[in-house]
């Protein structure tokens, strides 16, 4: 039976090893990144693992954040939000062995919730490895980053043809 159960810091290993398998090695996090990412969001419980029979299949790492904030890739150092309006989904990955149950779907789900829980305007991500049109499908748009925006270079950190993504949330 699946179980999505909140990410801690003994998951670590789990995450890297999952984030291996999905991900080319200029996409790779530490687990200092990811630790510092679950600091930020400490007690929040926005971050998921998805397990069956003890086997980790998929993980998503999101973390409110203030407006204009957005953690460069692999960033080791993450500051809390103060007044956060948005959900940051930084990473979603599914492994082969989980690719056709629609984990990501799931685990995509539990965000929103959680984001309107949490009484949050909007979700953002930044599209990689042309993921994109996998994103429009669930409802986020391309957004701006302006120009030479602190915003902006952070979204430079993952690569180009990185894109800022947004999907607004209703309310419950």
């Amino acid at each position: 039976m699946l179980q999505l159960k909140v990410i801690g810091t003994a998951d670590l290993p789990a995450v890297l090893a999952l984030q291996a398998q999905c991900y080319g090695p200029e996409f790779l996090e530490s687990a200092e990144a990811f630790e510092a990412k679950l600091r930020a969001a400490r007690h929040l419980h926005c971050s998921y693992l998805a397990v069956e029979a003890g086997e980790p299949l998929a993980y998503v790492v999101s973390l409110p954040v203030d407006d204009g904030q957005l953690p460069a890739l692999d960033a080791q150092e993450v500051v809390p939000a103060r007044a956060p309006r948005t959900l940051y989904l930084h990473d979603l990955a599914v492994s082969p062995a989980g690719r056709s149950r629609q984990l990501g779907r799931k685990l995509l789900r539990q965000v929103v919730n959680r984001a309107q829980d949490m009484g949050l305007a909007q979700i953002a991500l930044v599209a990689v490895q042309g993921s994109r049109e996998y994103w429009q499908r669930q409802g986020f748009a391309a957004a701006d980053a302006p120009s030479g925006s602190a915003l902006a270079q952070k979204l430079a950190s993952f690569g180009p043809g990185a894109t800022l993504m947004r999907r607004a949330l209703g309310p419950v």
